[in-house]
This record gives C-alpha cells, sequence and structure tokens, in this order.
C-alpha cells in the first residue's frame, strides 16, 4: 500500500494538534478550576449550571434586600421604643399630676417637663433616614409628616405602604406610616349633660366603656340619648328616679337625693333639679387624635389655675386614658415590626440552606474535580510527547534518507 509523503505529514500534525488542545484543555481546567469551559463541554449540565447560577444571584440580591429592610425595621424601631420611652415618663407625671398637694408652681413645672417631652417626641415623629426622606411621612417622604399650626399637630403625610422584595413570591412592608403608629388613638368616651338640671359625668371608665360599646349608635344619632325621669316623695318615701333610652325600655331605677350623685353604668348622676322634671344625657361622639395633641391639651390645663376640682380631675382622666391608649397603639406598631422582622430571620435561614445546596450542585457540574484532571493532564501530555516523537520518525520515512 502506498501512502503519500503529504497524507503522512497532514495526519501526524493533526494528532499533534489535537493533543496540544487537550494539554490545554487539561491545564485550563487546572487553572480556572472550571470543568465546564465552553457549552461544547457539555451543554445538558452547562445549561443547569447557568441556571442554578441565576438562582444563586437572585436569592443573592434578596439577602441583600433582608439586610437593607432589616436595618429599616430597626432604625424605625429605636425611634417608636423612644417614642414608648417617653409616654411612660409622660403618663407618671399624669398620675402625680393628680396629687391633692400640687400647688400651680407644682404644675407649671410638671407642664414645663411635659412641653420637654411633646418637643422631643415632635423631633422623633419627624425623624429623617440616611437618605433625607421622613420616616413615618408614607409615600410623601420629601414632605415633614407633622406640622404645628400654633395650637395643634397634624398629620400630613399618607398612608402609603412601600414593600420590597426579599423572595421570589415574597414581599415584606418596609415602611411605617404616622397614621400608623401615632394617629388615630382613641380618646376617652365622655357624656354630655343636655341641661342645667342634671350632671353627668364618667366616673369608672371601664363599665362606661362597656356600656357605650352597647348601646351607642352611628347611625341612629338620637339612640345615644337618655332620659332621666324624676318623682317627687310623698309620705315619708324619697324621691325616685327611673333611666330609659330612646325606645322607652327602663334601664335603671331608684331613689335619690338632690344634689346627691347616684350611679349608672360607670357614670354619677347628679340631679339638681326639682323632682318630677325630666332630664336627659347624651353618649358623646367618640374622638380620636395624635399623641401630641394629647399632651398639649393637658399642658394648657395643668397652666391655667381656673381648671380645677371636676373638671380638673376629668381632664386628668382624659389624659391617661389617651396617654394608655396611645402607648398601646405603640405596643401593636412595634409588634407589627417585630413579627416581620422574624419573618426575615426565617426566610433568612431558608435562604441560606438553599444557598448552600444550589452551591453543591453547582460545584458538582461545574467545578473541577482535581484528581480527575492532573490524570486528565498526564495522559494528553503523554499522548503530546508520542505524537512529537512519531512525527519525528515519520518526517524521515522518505527515499531520499535512504539514499
Amino acid at each position: 500500500m502506498r501512502v503519500a509523503t503529504m497524507n503522512l505529514y497532514n495526519t501526524s500534525m493533526n494528532g499533534i494538534l489535537q493533543s496540544q488542545q487537550q494539554v490545554e484543555k487539561a491545564n485550563n481546567q487546572l487553572v480556572t478550576h472550571k470543568k465546564l469551559l465552553q457549552a461544547g463541554d457539555g451543554p445538558a449540565d452547562m445549561s443547569e449550571k447557568m441556571a442554578i447560577d441565576t438562582d444563586i444571584n437572585q436569592n443573592a440580591q434578596y439577602k441583600n434586600n433582608g439586610v437593607s429592610l432589616e436595618n429599616t425595621l430597626s432604625f424605625q424601631e429605636n425611634i417608636l421604643n423612644s417614642m414608648h420611652d417617653s409616654a411612660l415618663r409622660a403618663r407618671v407625671l399624669g398620675v402625680q399630676s393628680g396629687d391633692g398637694l400640687n400647688g400651680m408652681n407644682e404644675r407649671r413645672s410638671m407642664a414645663k417637663e411635659l412641653e420637654q417631652i411633646r418637643a422631643q417626641m415632635a423631633d422623633l415623629v419627624n425623624t429623617r433616614d440616611a437618605n433625607g426622606d421622613y420616616v413615618f411621612a408614607g409615600f410623601q417622604s420629601q414632605i415633614q409628616p407633622y406640622v404645628f399650626d400654633g395650637q395643634r399637630y397634624h398629620y400630613v403625610g399618607d398612608n402609603g405602604n412601600t414593600r420590597l422584595k426579599i423572595g421570589a413570591s415574597v414581599y415584606v412592608q418596609s415602611n411605617t406610616t404616622g397614621k400608623d403608629a401615632f394617629e388615630n388613638v382613641s380618646l376617652r368616651r365622655r357624656v354630655k349633660s343636655n341641661s342645667s338640671g342634671i350632671d353627668a359625668y364618667v366616673n369608672e371608665q371601664k363599665t362606661y366603656d362597656t356600656f357605650y360599646k352597647n348601646n351607642y349608635s352611628d347611625v341612629t344619632p338620637q339612640a345615644n340619648t337618655f332620659t332621666v325621669s324624676t318623682a317627687a316623695g310623698s309620705g315619708g318615701n324619697p324621691n325616685s328616679y327611673t333611666i330609659t333610652n330612646s325606645d322607652g325600655k327602663e334601664l335603671a331605677s331608684g331613689t335619690y337625693e338632690v344634689g346627691k350623685p347616684f350611679l349608672f353604668k360607670g357614670l354619677k348622676i347628679k340631679l339638681t333639679s326639682t323632682p318630677g322634671t325630666t332630664e336627659s344625657f347624651t353618649l358623646q361622639k367618640p374622638e380620636k387624635d395624635n399623641i401630641l395633641n394629647i399632651l398639649g391639651r393637658f399642658i394648657d390645663v395643668l397652666r391655667d389655675p381656673n381648671v380645677k376640682g371636676q373638671p380638673y380631675d376629668q381632664a386628668q382622666e382624659d389624659f391617661l386614658v389617651g396617654i394608655d391608649h396611645a402607648t398601646e397603639k405603640l405596643n401593636l406598631t412595634m409588634g407589627s415590626i417585630g413579627a416581620r422582622e422574624n419573618g426575615l430571620d426565617s426566610l433568612g435561614n431558608a435562604q441560606s440552606a438553599i444557598n448552600i445546596i444550589n452551591k453543591k450542585s453547582r460545584a458538582s457540574l461545574g467545578e473541577v474535580d482535581f484528581s480527575k484532571a492532573v490524570t486528565s493532564l498526564s495522559k494528553a501530555e503523554l499522548a503530546l510527547n508520542t505524537s512529537y516523537a512519531a512525527y519525528s520518525k515519520i518526517s524521515k520515512m522518505t527515499l531520499f534518507n535512504y539514499i
């Protein structure tokens, strides 16, 4: 069989080139630590590896979002904690203000401290974050949420909630609005005396609140008025009274003395009109406000020497109930933030576990096995050296070498 010299050279050269490519590939795998240098090295494995890379990168972004969100929530929680501490101090002062030994000097001193507490709170509710955004303004983050008109603080932010994506299908609220944390604080439920012959006021708040909840109507205003009918005693019998609702249903009855209070559903009712007349009282419409204005009203009361006796006692009770409700709202808001933080921790732990699994899967697909790579490199180098030796011998197999 005759073999052309050119064919011998080409075959030997191709063998050398292929061996060089194998050596280079094995060497690159060792240097880069990658088993898949190009898609042709394993199309299915390369496709799966790219999908895993995408998952790992997405989880890394979700983790960054989670860290950012955790810092934001922690910042809000610290502010609310400061608000809570200030509210507790204000309540202590409110309780102290009921001491009968307090004179105007003591009242003015407490008013001054409460004013400082309100100024501190006003600063906290208008806190800015590191980006210069107002923390509690909702979507209106460039507008100061609480403004003072000289008498009252008004919330001018909105109730917009922003959310941050921290998982493939998980969004978590990242902000807390002033309306959520500080607004719509329920004030003390009160009663209105409808004439000068009756004086009705709240004596036991919890009992009255229960009566209020069971009887107050937003739909039918007249249902909130209750009638107290009286009859003069005779023959040594005392005066009597009967309390009925707007439907004429009797709710209570008993005896009384003119000018001496009697109890009804948490109320103290004092009748000064002539027996035989009819008086009435009305459940007042529920009111809501923010903690800054609750403080402001009581500061004014403390500084007013004309407010004393029963009006002062009622103002103090208004303040304590309002502060308690404001503190309760702060606690609920902090609880909401804590729940979000716990959710972040749980999701973060799950994502960390998934990342470990993904990285192991990616390593098995795309990272080089050093023992196998070294063996492959040795085989490739042996093949290359063999190709060089074969080419050297083949290059001498011509007639010119034998002439």
